[in-house]
This record gives C-alpha cells, sequence and structure tokens, in this order.
C-alpha cells in the first residue's frame, strides 16, 4: 500500500491534497465536507480588514459555461472573509477536523493600496503589529499554519504587484518570525521569471521554509453578446493553468529548495502528481471542488494511491521534485533533436489493428498522410512525416513509429 503521508513546514499530513483558500473553505459547512471528503489540509479562506471587507461584502463566483466555454473551468472568484467570523469557523470545524485528522491553515491578505482602482486606493496591508495579533488570534482558535496572501488577481499591473511584494516579504517576516507557535509562509503569484526569482532570493535570505505558489498572469474572456468580460479585471483560474503552475513550481524548487504548497490547474490526480513531481509537496484546489463536487478529492486520492503503486514509489516524497532536472535542461533537448534527425525513409509509421477503435483521429494529419477505409486508418509512407503528431493524439495507443525493415 502507497504511504500518503508527508511532512510540510513541520506539520505531518496525512495526505499531500489540500484544500485551497475560497468559495469551498469560506464557510462552515464547506470547510466540514472538504475535511470529510478526504482533504489532508483545509486552508480557511482568507480574511481581510474591515476597510477591505466592506469593500466585497459577499463573494463574487464567475464560471465561463455560460459564455460559451463549457467545461474549460475557466473560472473567477473574489471574497473576502472576516476575522471573526474565520475564527468562528476554526473553533467549530476544529473538533472534526482532529477527528480526520486534518490540518487547518489559517489565511490572511496582506495586500493594496492598488494606484488607479478606486476605492480600493484606500486600502492598505495590515500594520506590523496588527498582523501579528490577527495571526495570534488565528493561533489561538486552533489554527496549525498561517498562509499570508501577499499577491491577488484583483490587483493591477504585474510591475506595480511586483513593487508591493518586494516589501511585503521583508515585512510579513518581520511582523510573525518568532512570534507564533505554528508555522507561517506566504502565498505569492507568480507572473514573470524576473519578478519570481527576486521574491524566492529575497525569501531565502530571511531563512523561510515553505510558500504557497499560483498563478497571477493577466487573463481576459469575453461574454461576446454583450462585448464585455464577466469581471473586468483581467484575472482567472482554471485548468489552462496547468503547465503555468508547473513551471513556477519548477523555478521555486530548482532555486530554493524550498517546501512549496501549488495551487491552479489541477482538476485531477494526472495533475497532482505532475505538480508533485515538478517539485511541490502539496497540491491544492479549489475550483474544481465547485465544478465537480467534494468528491474529487476521493478521486484524486484513489488515482494518486494507484498510480504509486503501478510505479513503485512507496512514498510521496519519492516523488518530489523527479521532473525538476529534466525541465528547462537545454542538454537534453539536443538530444533530443540529435536522437530525431534521422532520414524520414528509416522510420516507420504502424497501425496495431487490434487497437484501433476507428475513430478518425489521425485522419487530421495535415501531410494528407492518413485516410480512412472502412473505418480504419491506412497510412501513405510517401506523405508521411514521421512528425509523430498522430501518435499523441491517439486515444488507444495504437500507433507508432518503429525503425524501418
Amino acid at each position: 500500500m502507497a504511504d500518503l503521508e508527508i511532512e510540510f513546514a513541520g506539520m505531518r499530513m496525512k495526505n499531500p491534497i489540500a484544500a485551497a483558500a475560497g468559495a469551498i473553505t469560506s464557510t462552515p459547512y464547506t470547510i466540514q465536507r472538504c475535511i470529510e471528503a478526504g482533504a489532508g489540509a483545509v486552508i480557511v479562506k482568507s480574511v481581510g480588514l474591515d476597510e477591505l471587507t466592506q469593500l466585497l461584502p459577499r463573494p463574487g463566483n464567475w464560471f465561463c459555461d455560460r459564455i460559451g466555454d463549457r467545461g474549460s473551468l475557466m473560472h473567477c472568484y473574489a471574497g473576502i472573509l472576516p476575522l471573526e467570523n474565520a475564527l468562528e469557523y476554526i473553533s467549530t470545524v476544529k473538533p472534526v477536523a482532529e477527528r480526520e485528522d486534518t490540518r487547518l491553515i489559517g489565511s490572511f491578505f496582506y495586500i493594496g493600496p492598488w494606484t488607479g482602482l478606486p476605492p480600493f486606493e484606500t486600502v492598505s496591508p495590515p500594520s506590523e503589529v496588527t498582523l501579528r495579533e490577527m495571526a495570534l488570534q488565528m493561533e489561538e482558535a486552533g489554527a496549525e499554519a498561517i498562509e499570508v496572501v501577499c499577491t491577488c488577481g484583483l490587483s493591477c499591473s504585474a510591475g506595480e504587484t511586483a513593487s508591493f511584494v518586494d516589501e511585503a516579504i521583508p515585512a510579513v517576516f518581520k511582523a510573525l518570525d518568532g512570534h507564533l507557535r505554528v508555522p507561517f509562509w506566504l502565498k505569492l503569484g507568480f507572473n514573470h521569471d524576473v519578478f519570481w526569482r527576486g521574491y524566492l532570493e529575497t525569501m531565502r535570505g530571511l531563512g523561510a521554509a515553505a510558500m504557497h505558489t499560483y498563478s497571477d498572469f493577466r487573463v481576459t474572456f469575453l461574454d461576446i453578446e454583450t462585448a464585455r468580460p464577466p469581471l473586468t479585471v483581467p484575472f482567472g483560474y482554471g485548468r489552462w493553468l496547468r503547465g503555468l503552475c508547473n513551471y513556477a513550481i519548477f523555478l521555486s524548487a530548482n532555486d530554493t529548495g524550498l517546501q512549496i504548497i501549488s495551487s491552479g490547474g489541477i482538476w485531477n490526480w494526472r495533475d497532482a502528481v505532475e505538480r508533485i513531481m515538478c517539485g511541490a509537496t502539496i497540491a491544492a484546489l479549489e475550483s474544481p471542488v465547485q465544478y465537480r463536487g467534494y468528491r474529487i478529492f476521493e478521486e484524486i486520492l484513489g488515482g494518486l494511491t494507484r498510480f504509486m503503486q503501478r510505479k513503485g514509489y512507496e512514498r510521496v516524497p519519492d516523488m518530489v521534485g523527479l521532473a525538476v532536472p529534466h525541465i528547462d535542461n537545454m542538454e537534453e533537448l539536443v538530444v533530443q533533436f540529435m536522437t530525431g534527425a534521422v532520414p524520414p525513409q528509416t522510420l516507420h509509421t504502424v497501425l496495431d489493428e487490434d487497437k484501433c477503435n476507428g475513430c478518425g483521429k489521425c485522419a487530421s494529419c495535415i501531410y494528407g498522410a492518413v485516410t480512412m477505409d472502412n473505418g480504419k486508418p491506412l497510412i501513405d509512407l510517401e506523405l508521411c512525416e514521421r512528425c509523430g503528431a498522430c501518435i499523441t493524439i491517439c486515444p488507444v495507443e495504437a500507433l507508432a513509429i518503429v525503425a524501418a525493415g
């Protein structure tokens, strides 16, 4: 049996799958559902100062299925929790979390002001004393760790965010380091290599042991019937983040050696495995739970367990960062190019007719090398470029490129 237990920032966790802060952790009911569904940790919805919660008195939540993008998991969510609510929620669900052996993590916004975005121009981050007092109250309520969010999809340009984060990282460490019994870490959004490497360097210099990353790239999508986006600020979450977040994790793991929580773009167990192999210790999700229900935790944990058993991984740490040496590796890229640099006549594209289901996907070949005959593909080796596209889109692995003869 595969062992899913991990250690993160000094905490033991029963598995590496967490519920990220958001709508699914914004009420006692939703928090308890995540716990009972099997999440190894639940990050309670982020707390903001009164001036911020008054600007967003209730959450906004949009999926883009209704504007012609069904199943894309393109998602916007905006919501902030008052401190007193978070303290009450943690105290309420603490017995359930203890019964299910789930870690409860508190979360704070440390954001603003935002130039050119009234009325948010009036919003300032909490002072050193205020942040410390809030964290201590969260700890007293039963939080087993504290997460401080220093970037937000509702903020303005990447450059403005980067300037703020440069100041926020040392300020948060000054407020919390050495003052809490529980661990704390920062949650930062990846939006530019240069900015990101600077954040990592600052945290490494301050002695950080862990962090949470997600993608903070600006995106825009429209309801073409109204020629307007569902939310005017250009941000969104969804499966499309998968590759961006994988790369952010790679940079973080490669440059710092920090333990990392990663969220964004995780839709199934395979995505969670991929994120772990890119360097994350914990894979966190939020949007997919809203889209598919709390059962997704069980599905991901089941898939992760079966994969580990099939591949012979005994423990999750055996997989953490396995892919890091092979990402952005120019030496391996040269080998790949040279391996493929052979005349097409030395290779053949072949079909396993027993596997073929006749779906016809390979017949979309841009070179016209594949045609369908009685529900089976015919391959014209004179036209075939041996590029391998048909092999990668075949759903039943019925095609292969082999040495001629």
